[in-house]
């Protein structure tokens, strides 16, 4: 199964675009792509996430990737993964872990990956390791 792995080693990730992935059965998603100036499509993407699809909104950047994704547990929440493949999540400034972003910040957050030149400014990013 060496070549398996040594296949997926060497998959570019994709960069600077969006997707909009939907759990469509065990094992299987569904996914849709737009371009970076889409911002309308995005909007509504992340207006209509929807926690019993598995939904999620990925923003494909050079210096990392930033998801919002929807679960059962918690409201929306926004992770990142940098260049270097450290996680990271956004927190409401100042707030302990519990408090959540509010759809409103999550937007603003997803909305400012499409065209910033490094993690989006204004929540607490916060290793998750």
């Amino acid at each position: 199964m060496g070549w398996w792995r040594d296949r997926w080693r060497r998959r570019k990730a994709p960069e600077n675009v969006v997707e909009l992935l939907t759990s469509t059965g065990p094992f299987r998603v569904a996914g849709e792509q737009v371009e970076l100036g889409d911002r309308e499509t995005v909007r509504r993407w992340l207006r209509e996430l929807d926690p019993d699809l598995g939904q999620q909104v990925f923003v494909h950047r050079p210096w990392g990737t930033v998801a919002a994704v929807s679960d059962h547990r918690d409201p929306v929440a926004v992770v990142m993964s940098d260049a270097e493949g450290r996680p990271w999540a956004a927190y409401v400034p100042g707030a302990d872990h519990r408090e959540h972003l509010t759809p409103e910040q999550v937007e603003s957050v997803m909305l400012a990956a499409l065209t910033s030149d490094g993690p989006p400014a204004g929540p607490d990013w916060r290793r998750l390791d």
